[in-house]
């Protein structure tokens, strides 16, 4: 072949290939990636310090809905919900003891009453992550509070410098990259698949669908969907709910909101009828509401010891 000739073949070799940038192109994450990525949204979290907010119980046991709400606050810094255990509902509708239920020699007399506790004191926290992330909630520290350490930390994270070696240390071999983001790393509890795309309140979702590896009942994930762009959890899906009570015996969806640029808890649905106390809660429900950053109070609300049933989640 001709020099001209081998030219002319390159000239149109060239030509059938793909723009550069189509090779840059990157493939189409993995059901697992997914999963890893909106666990480590969850990690990367800050709250407020204090957060005060009120936690709405919510049944229909046959005669109607029922709500009560509970004055609580979480602190960040410390992991600790600080719940008071009189509802609004117990304050205007105050009896002796926790409802009454008339019998004849052991037998019921007519419908039980409510407990005034509907599913228990709710010691629950808006920022609970249900196992998504490997580390309780982190407090959005201001300058005064931090240590000059801490500050040094953030200053660093912010600017993807990493921290210089310790004496004694030797530092990383060169490898003529920057750290662009932080990696997280997760222990594989689940096998995660692909289960369509939908939307929730206004957000495009991918959807999976989780299958526990073991111990079902700690693992109690079963489908979540998680946003295409941010990775945010809007909604949940769990195979049983608190550590103790009724909702442990059915499935609750979950919902969730943002607010100040963090992710919440809006809503907490059971999605089957439970028995709690001779009753049949045809529907049940936890919502939580006025969710802010807040001082410390004066005083925090009273003590639980003689709350016959707490609601509350595992460590997770």
């Amino acid at each position: 072949m001709t020099l001209f000739g081998r030219r002319l073949a390159w000239m149109f070799c060239v030509a059938l290939l793909p723009p550069a940038s189509a090779g840059t192109a990157q493939a189409d994450p993995q059901p697992s990636q997914v999963f890893d990525e909106a666990r480590a949204y969850w990690s990367d979290q800050k709250y407020p310090q204090l957060v005060s907010y009120d936690v709405a119980v919510r049944i229909d046991e046959g005669s109607g809905e029922r709500v009560e709400r509970y004055s609580s606050f979480y602190d960040v810094l410390h992991h600790e919900v600080h719940v008071d255990p009189v509802s609004d509902y117990e304050e205007a509708n105050p009896v002796s003891g926790k409802g009454i239920n008339l019998s004849f020699f052991g037998l019921p007399l007519g419908k039980p009453q409510p407990p005034i506790d509907f599913l228990g004191v709710p010691v629950l926290a808006p920022m609970y992550s249900f196992g998504m992330s490997a580390d309780p909630p982190a407090a959005q520290l201001t300058d005064a509070q931090m240590t000059p350490m801490q500050i040094v930390a953030e200053i660093r994270k912010e600017f993807h410098d990493p921290a210089p070696a310790r004496p004694g240390e030797s530092s990383p071999a060169p490898s003529g990259m920057r750290e662009i983001a932080t990696t997280h790393a997760f222990v594989r509890d689940y096998e995660v698949a692909f289960d369509g795309e939908e939307t929730v309140d206004g957000h495009e979702c991918v959807k999976l669908k989780l299958e526990p590896l073991r111990d079902p009942n700690r693992f109690r994930l079963r489908e979540l969907w998680i946003d295409k762009q941010t990775r945010a959890t809007w909604k949940l899906r769990e195979a049983l709910n608190f550590e103790s009570g009724p909702g442990t015996a059915v499935p609750w969806d979950v919902t969730f909101a943002s607010l100040g640029g963090a992710q919440y808890i809006a809503t907490e649905t059971a999605l089957a009828p439970m028995a709690y106390r001779g009753l049949i809660y045809r529907s049940a429900g936890v919502s939580f509401e006025n969710v802010r950053g807040t001082d410390p109070p004066a005083h925090f609300p009273g003590d639980l010891w003689n709350a016959p049933l707490l609601m509350s989640e595992p460590p997770g």
